[in-house]
Formats: structure tokens, sequence, C-alpha cells
């Protein structure tokens, strides 16, 4: 199949397809309601090998492609009353100096940790919320920490929380801010 470049009227380029020949017919009957019968046959034969249907083989594939609806499972656990307002107020400057080094069970609950680097002039008092999880990123419950660090230092935080948690709990930072 031949491609060429066709001008619009605004003088647009735009590719044009040639459509491919389509061979003459070899020795049909040249008259009458059987040749027509013959030719319109062989027409159709001849456009529908053109007509780049698709295979078993793509058919498979696009299946394959196209991911299968499936719900999230179901919530098992307990939902506890997380924080709003001024709690899940973050500064993103002082977000950028806090790390998440560990979450993981205790023997009542589950726990994360992490580091607060104070690369100001003054002691800082970052106050970290940490969001446990299921593993589908539902909250189930939430612990807060705090840590004053002192200026050019860095400081360790645990915010744990004793509850039942799910299998597969994660831990988030969701917000960090510094204690008025």
């Amino acid at each position: 199949m031949s491609v060429r470049i066709v001008r619009t009227a605004d003088r647009k380029l735009l590719p044009h397809m040639r459509a491919p020949r389509i061979p003459a017919l070899l020795s049909l009957p040249s008259s009458g309601w059987p040749a027509a019968a013959c030719a319109a046959t062989a027409a159709v034969l001849t456009l529908s090998a053109c007509s780049g249907g698709s295979t078993d083989a793509e058919a498979d594939a696009e299946a394959r492609a196209t991911p299968a609806e499936r719900p999230a499972p179901a919530f098992t656990g307990v939902r506890h009353e997380l924080p709003t307002g001024a709690a899940l107020d973050n500064d993103p400057d002082l977000y950028e100096h806090v790390a998440q080094t560990g979450c993981e069970a205790t023997a009542d609950g589950w726990k994360a940790e992490g580091s607060a680097e104070n690369t100001g002039t003054e002691a800082r008092t970052f106050v970290v919320l940490v969001l446990f999880t299921d593993p589908q990123g539902r909250s189930v419950d939430s612990a807060s920490a705090s840590v004053t660090v002192g200026p050019g230092e860095t400081g360790d935080w645990i915010a744990e929380r004793d509850f039942d948690a799910p299998a597969g709990t994660l831990c988030v930072v969701r917000a960090v801010n510094q204690a008025k």
C-alpha cells in the first residue's frame, strides 16, 4: 500500500492512503446473471482477504492487555478515628527533612520510626503524623510523634499505636509540622 502526501485547501500536508490494486479476475463468464454473481463473489473474497481482521493471537494479546476488573478485597479490620483539622497541616519545607526508616508490628499494635534533620539555626520541634493502612492504602489508625532537634543535628522519632492491625499493615508519613 503506497502513501502519498496531499496538500489541503489550507495548505496542510496530510498523508493519503492509496488503495491496493485488485488483480483482474481471470476467465469469468462475460455476460448474464452467472457472470455478475461470480464477479461479486470474487470481489468480496478479494476484499475480505485485505480487511485486516484480527487473528486469534491478536485477540488474545488484546485481552491480556486490558486489565481485568478486580474489586479491592473487603476491609476486615477496625477503622479508628483519624485526626482532622490542624493535625493534618503539612509544612512541605519540614516534610523534606523527615525520613521514615522503619514500619513494623509491636506486641499490641504497630509502629513507624524515622529521623528528622534540622538544617536551621535554631532548635525545632518536629511533629510527625503517621497513618497505618491496610495493603490497599485504606487508613486504619494513626499515631504522632514529636522530636526536638538542635540546629545542624538529627533526631529520631517513633510513632506507635496499640490496635488490632490487619495483615499487611503499612506506615505512611501523612504530615510534618512544627510544634507551636
